[in-house]
């Protein structure tokens, strides 16, 4: 269910780290120990569109068991006033997630700011 606010803070933090975690995790996020398993690109579709990806792609990561995704989003080059709406609605939606554990700007050679390196709690599914 769709239950994420759009009302996202004037300066959305570059990085996140759920309470009760090691910075260490961060700085391992940063550094790329965790290879990416799955990306999704959010260039080119309006907030509302962006967010159901988003949240698809979070469920269908947690079905699959995947422990870091790259979120792309963009750096708002294209956009008019040359504002990053998606980068900042992005980051906000990723933070209200409680499966979200961090994020971070990714490597450079996977977007850099452009896009969110996420760290994503592993759900442990009930055996059939």
């Amino acid at each position: 269910s769709d239950t994420l606010s759009d009302h996202a803070p004037e300066n959305t933090p570059d990085e996140f780290l759920r309470n009760g975690l090691s910075r260490m995790t961060l700085r391992k996020l940063r550094r790329g120990h965790w290879p990416v398993q799955d990306s999704l690109d959010l260039h080119g579709n309006t907030s509302d569109a962006a967010r159901k990806l988003l949240q698809e792609f979070l469920h269908e990561a947690a079905q699959h068991g995947l422990r870091c995704v790259l979120v792309i989003h963009g750096k708002g080059m294209n956009s008019r006033g040359g504002e990053a709406v998606l980068r900042k609605l992005t980051r906000h939606w990723l933070a209200q997630r409680p499966d979200v554990l961090a994020y971070c700007d990714a490597l450079p050679r996977d977007g850099g700011s452009g896009a969110a390196l996420v760290l994503l709690k592993i759900i442990e599914l009930p055996v059939a």
